[in-house]
């Protein structure tokens, strides 16, 4: 059964969304440019934009992608607490950054893994933590640091539900 995107009518000023089937070339492109889609979600671009942002976000928003997100957390600030060093073809974090914001990892990680829904932009700010290598978690001079970038994928996985 293909997948239902709801969208926002380009041509429409009301505040309407309308469901229909997602095209293949929308699954496709969703699949193929999920980094890139990752990107405009963490940045605040709605996902009922474009198909392929609502498909994308709908991914992110999926029991099974959170999960996986928070494993890779989990194993970043296990490995830090561990001492452990990166392998073959792995770029090193951030080891005593991770370890000053394990609290924050630790929420961020808990609230991935809690039941119930979650916005889809929050998912993408953690994803991007994990593999924006120019981010905190890997680059000494990023815009912010990992403990505050790591509070703002949390908040943002708040739905903001605007009835």
């Amino acid at each position: 059964m293909a997948a239902l995107v709801i969208l926002r009518p380009q041509r429409s000023a009301e505040a309407v969304l309308v469901a229909r089937r997602a095209r293949f070339r929308e699954r496709l492109g969703a699949r193929l440019g999920a980094s890139w889609l990752d990107v405009e979600l963490a940045r605040g671009v709605p996902p009922e934009a474009r198909a392929t942002l609502a498909l994308r976000a709908n991914t992110l928003a999926d029991t099974r992608t959170r999960r996986a997100l928070a494993r890779s957390l989990w194993r970043v600030l296990d490995d830090a607490r561990q001492g452990s060093r990166p392998g073959r073809g792995q770029i090193a974090t951030l080891r005593a950054d991770v370890l000053a914001a394990a609290d924050e990892l630790e929420r961020l990680i808990e609230r991935l893994l809690a039941p119930g829904i979650v916005a889809a932009r929050g998912c993408a700010r953690a994803r991007m933590l994990l593999i924006d290598g120019a981010g905190p978690l890997y680059f000494r001079s990023a815009s912010h640091d990992l403990a505050a970038a790591a509070a703002d994928a949390l908040a943002e996985l708040e739905p903001a539900l605007e009835w």
